[in-house]
């Protein structure tokens, strides 16, 4: 045994490091420390006081660099969290709907709202909606939406300008109850007799238990899929065409990855296809541990296109997707032009969501 044999063996009871903690490490020796400046106004509103800050706001670049490309390392390190989803996902599946109750889902939204001359104003708005799914996915269910729960005004000047540029802005929360169909169709009075009688024809815009139960379970199979699955569902208008035309066949993969695992009905080996699937998207990132609107600890993966960043949060200990996240970022746009309005600048997180389930006995009752 030599020298070298001696270094080999000398911290051979020492663990791996943690992967996130490596890539902070090299983002640290990687990257110049920044320009200190003073900033003119927040990067990340608040709403109501819950966490749409987000902690991944701020790490995100621990991993990231200036331009928004994963630094080297953090796409291993998004596979390998990933990968860890996928195996949580299948310990961890959902609770069975038992018949006569029901699964009642809530999902919390925080967007940005600007309004006024050039967008001058701005205020952020929270919204929730609850679904109770029968144990029969092709019956009609109920939804609530509440909106707007609360609304945080980025300042004083703006509340003023909201009483005649956005009075509905000020309105007390009002509670609407809806019967909807199996298609995704809200049974209002001015809903079409075309739309109500519509055959269900579940799809990926609006799965049923049996048609995930039909989905491939290989995840390059299930990725080639989700790549060619159109955006729109039926009949599309000249501007829905040139998004289809337009949009990368890995960012149609990745948000429909993201709308599938909100999903309260997906089974649990379909999960951890999604997720293995995900793993395989050239370009997605760790944003390492955020919390979401509730206030729930989770890892964010992101996938980066045309200007946005859309981020999936994964609850590190079921697998469970339970919130997602749209920040604008500072990548290049394929037209040269901002896909968002108003004076939303790189790391202005303008719509956020989070989403828990129950499985409850009773729903609201129809008046």
């Amino acid at each position: 045994m030599n020298e070298l044999d001696l270094l080999k063996r000398l911290r051979d009871d020492v663990p791996d490091p943690d992967p996130l903690v490596l890539a902070r490490a090299r983002q640290r020796l990687l990257t110049p420390p920044p320009v200190r400046r003073r900033a003119t106004r927040p990067r990340l509103l608040v709403a109501g006081g819950l966490a749409l800050t987000l902690a991944g706001g701020l790490l995100a670049a621990d991993v990231v660099r200036h331009d928004s490309s994963p630094l080297p390392g953090t796409v291993a390190d998004a596979s390998t969290v990933l990968a860890d989803a996928a195996t949580q996902a299948m310990a961890h599946p959902e609770t069975p709907i038992p018949p006569g109750q029901y699964r009642q889902v809530t999902t919390l939204s925080a967007s940005i709202y600007e309004f006024g001359p050039d967008h001058k104003f701005r205020a952020t708005r929270l919204d929730q909606v609850d679904n109770w799914l029968p144990a029969d996915p092709t019956s009609q269910y109920l939804e609530r939406v509440v909106s707007p729960i609360k609304v945080d005004f980025a300042t004083p000047e703006a509340k003023v300008a909201a009483r005649k540029l956005a009075p509905h802005l000020l309105q007390r929360p009002k509670a609407r109850l809806y019967r909807v169909t199996c298609r995704g169709v809200a049974i209002e009075p001015n809903a079409s007799r075309d739309a109500l009688n519509a055959p269900c024809t579940p799809d990926w815009h609006h799965p049923t238990a049996e048609f995930f139960a039909k989905q491939p379970r290989d995840p390059d199979v299930l990725l080639a899929k989700l790549r060619t699955e159109p955006l729109f569902k039926g009949p599309q208008n000249r501007l829905q065409q040139a998004r289809e035309k337009f949009t990368p066949v890995d960012q149609k993969a990745f948000s429909r990855i993201s709308g599938a695992l909100e999903s309260a009905i997906l089974p649990a080996d379909l999960r951890a296809a999604l997720y293995q699937a995900a793993r395989k998207i050239p370009g997605i990132q760790l944003l390492g541990d955020v919390v979401t609107l509730d206030g729930r600890p989770g890892r964010a993966i992101g996938f980066v296109d045309n200007g946005y960043r859309q981020d999936i949060i994964i609850s590190p200990t079921t697998g469970q997707s339970i919130g997602t996240r749209h920040v604008v970022a500072d990548a290049p746009l394929l037209n040269g032009e901002s896909n968002v309005s108003g004076h939303l600048r790189p790391g202005d997180i303008y719509n956020a969501t989070s989403t828990t389930t129950r499985i409850t006995p009773t729903q609201p009752a129809m008046k």
